[in-house]
């Protein structure tokens, strides 16, 4: 509960810090802005607060200030607005580089100017162009230097705009560095933590762990991204073409009626029972025009209206032909048509061929129909034709008042609208996905990540630890309200019983392991009880081995072989290595007085047969023992001597296993200082001085000398055993004359 609060005021503390770099980054773009309109300088500096707000807080914090920037600024100068995404991407580089550390060196440095030129020069370039065109009479000094060149209006913009850009990015570059050194040094500021936590806040070394969790495949927060992108993708294409078609389809009805109003005018001025006459009167030389005022050979009256419908085809940009035609099976006759000073101008009585375009509608034109608006595209232009039928008394069609509008306007006027419905739209993109991923991280993915380490650890982790690392899954405190909460939960429930069992096993199987140490020790006692001694000889001999490898382990040629894991092996298994001595008969073994050669060879024979008993054993067991394999060395090998001249193999040095040259030293020295039948105990300076003899012939030099170096445990054992067979226990184990 404790650490649910903590994290609760971390995380209000954070959004209140995140919230004032927000207002401070504004601040700062607004003031550089600001100054740079103030001197008049050809720059915008205005990328400073959100390069500044990125690296300080990170992407959320970064493209907020770049997408609210573009919306105050939007205020007063609504192109602005299409801009936003040049600032949202701005942020996202700087948030990435700042993550990276690009703010440190200068390769990286000038790897970041590139990338915001980039984003600035070349994209906020080509968006310029797609907004507004080229105007040599605004643009920028080096823009119209280039265009007077020679140089083709867009790259005169473009490279204009790139050049600036890198002057005007290297600058607020600069002044970030600056401003992260005054933060850093004066403010003791390096980064401001904008979190969201829906757990226990996890630490720098746990938060890496999660970040970096992998999969075998594509991980979950991809998988949300790419659906999420798709979405989004999908929704703007299928918005974005509906507006489009919209737009188009409002600007051609627009036009239209446009179109339509000039033609009515038009239709006004004519007469529409003088058709045949004004061909006549527009045809030079004609004899109805004899007599009368003529320009170009043509009566005034029908120069009167041409002239009317030449101002009325310049009134408007968008009008590219004012004409009146009447409709014949051959083609389009024309009766007037305003001169607009290129040569597709047609002389009255001219006959035009129908246009391909045209040719779905003339049968309703020369039935005098109503003709809806036609797109043309051919030796006249791309336009779009509107005709309006002319009628006489008898309400027949007689001709058609006809505008032609340009559809490069229309086509200029889509572009227009594309390019700010996608600048619009890739910065709200950007935006949107940003903030998304961030919700995402800290409702789902960090979560689920924690949980999936935390179990990770708990599963592979060793017996002792399971608690903690139950613990662990507890303290992550994760609180999203949901089905993650649930499985966590669940989980958590899952670690508290995993605990419960593992404990429990782990009971069973020390009562297990005591049960199986105490049936090996009564199996030995029997063993060495035939020949009617005691049985403290087998938990004589594990003491003193125990004594030796400790010793042993602390040098550096044993340091590494000798684990605690060998040394209770070798230890527990120590009590079997006579255990061969039950196929030896009881005469034998309980003889008094020497072997002999006959005798000794049958004695001798116990360390084979021991050998045969545990590995019969073995092979009973469904899975390796190295237990019973150290038991197996022990039993075979414990009389085989340094030299060579042991048994039952004769080998030699470290030929013969480390288990049985530490047992061969501590079998040797309880069997001299214990009492027998046939013999008192040695005291221990004898013992020790038999086995000091032996060293290099009969046992492992090294070990003899660790041996000796510990006289003070072994006398204390030794002592042990001396006041057990003074209190009338009987003792058994092997001799060191003629009886092993």
């Amino acid at each position: 509960m404790k650490a649910a609060l903590y994290s609760q005021n971390k995380q209000s503390s954070g959004l209140m810090k995140a919230i004032i770099l927000v207002l401070a980054g504004l601040a700062v773009n607004l003031l550089f802005s600001n100054v740079t309109k103030w001197l008049e300088l050809p720059l915008y500096i205005d990328n400073v607060g959100i390069l500044l707000t990125s690296a300080l807080g990170g992407y959320i914090p970064g493209v907020a200030v770049g997408y609210i920037t573009n919306v105050i600024n939007g205020i007063n100068d609504s192109s602005s607005y299409y801009y936003g995404t040049i600032s949202v991407i701005n942020a996202v580089i700087g948030a990435y580089g700042a993550h990276r550390g690009w703010f440190k060196k200068i390769p990286t440095i000038l790897l970041t100017i590139l990338l915001l030129t980039i984003s600035g020069g070349v994209l906020g370039s080509i968006l310029t162009w797609m907004l507004y065109g080229f105007d040599p009479e605004y643009a920028k000094p080096i823009a119209s230097s280039f265009y007077e060149s020679g140089m083709g209006p867009f790259w005169a913009q473009f490279w204009s705009d790139v050049i600036y850009d890198v002057i005007d990015k290297t600058i607020t570059v600069l002044l970030v560095l600056l401003l992260l050194f005054i933060v850093e040094k004066l403010l003791k500021i390096k980064k401001i933590d904008f979190t969201f936590w829906h757990q226990n806040v996890l630490d720098e070394e746990e938060l890496k762990s999660v970040r970096n969790s992998r999969t075998k495949g594509m991980s979950l927060r991809s998988k949300i991204l790419l659906l999420l992108a798709g979405v989004m993708i999908i929704i703007a294409l299928v918005t974005t073409g509906i507006s489009y078609w919209l737009f188009r389809n409002k600007i051609i009805e627009n036009n239209g009626k446009m179109g339509a109003g000039i033609t009515r005018i038009t239709a006004q001025m004519i007469d529409p029972g003088r058709i045949d006459e004004y061909i006549e009167m527009g045809t030079p030389g004609s004899p109805v025009n004899t007599g009368v005022d003529t320009y170009n050979g043509k009566s005034e009256e029908y120069n009167y209206i041409v002239e009317h419908m030449e101002r009325i085809a310049r009134s408007h940009e968008d009008i590219k032909y004012v004409y009146v035609v009447r409709m014949t099976p051959e083609g389009y006759e024309a009766i007037f048509d305003a001169d607009i000073g290129d040569e597709n101008t047609w002389q009255a009585g001219q006959i035009i061929p129908f246009q391909d375009n045209f040719l779905p509608y003339k049968e309703m034109a020369l039935d005098g129909g109503d003709i809806p608006p036609i797109i043309m595209d051919d030796e006249y232009g791309w336009l779009l034709s509107i005709f309006e039928p002319i009628y006489d008394n008898s309400g027949r069609c007689v001709c058609y008042s006809c505008v032609d509008v340009r559809m490069s306007t229309i086509k200029a006027d889509e572009l227009n609208f594309l390019a700010k419905v996608i600048s619009l739209f890739v910065g709200f993109f950007v935006m949107v996905l940003a903030v998304f991923l961030w919700l995402t991280d800290y409702c789902i993915i960090y979560p689920i990540n924690a949980m999936a380490l935390a179990a990770k650890d708990m599963a592979f982790g060793i017996d002792g630890t399971k608690r903690e690392e139950a613990e662990n899954i507890k303290r992550l405190g994760i609180r999203t309200g949901d089905e993650i909460e649930t499985l966590y939960m669940a989980l958590a429930k899952t670690g508290d019983d995993i605990v419960k069992h593992v404990a429990a096993i782990e009971e069973h199987q020390k009562t297990i392991s005591k049960m199986h140490n105490a049936l090996i020790t009564v199996l030995a006692n029997m063993v060495e009880s035939r020949d009617k001694y005691t049985g403290h000889h087998v938990k004589n001999t594990a003491a003193y081995a125990r004594i030796i490898l400790d010793e042993l382990k602390k040098t550096d040629k044993y340091k590494d072989i000798i684990t605690e894991e060998y040394e209770d092996t070798v230890i527990n298994s120590a009590p079997l290595h006579d255990v061969g001595k039950i196929k030896i008969s009881d005469t034998l073994l309980n003889k008094n007085g020497r072997l002999t050669d006959e005798e000794f060879a049958i004695m001798q024979s116990h360390t084979i047969a021991g050998k045969e008993i545990i590995e019969e054993a073995a092979g009973m067991v469904s899975s390796d023992s190295g237990y019973l394999n150290e038991a197996k060395d022990l039993a075979a090998y414990h009389h085989e001597k340094w030299n060579g001249t042991g048994y039952p193999f004769g080998l030699s040095g470290e030929d013969i296993p480390l288990s049985a040259r530490v047992m061969a030293v501590a079998d040797v020295f309880d069997a001299l200082v214990s009492k027998r039948s046939y013999k008192p105990g040695f005291p221990v300076e004898k013992a020790m001085s038999i086995i000091r003899d032996g060293a290099g012939t009969h046992f492992d030099p090294e070990i003899t000398e660790v041996f000796l170096r510990c006289e003070d445990e072994v006398r204390r054992v030794a002592q042990e055993n001396y006041e057990k067979d003074n209190a009338g226990e009987e003792t058994a184990g092997t001799d060191s004359g003629k009886r092993n």
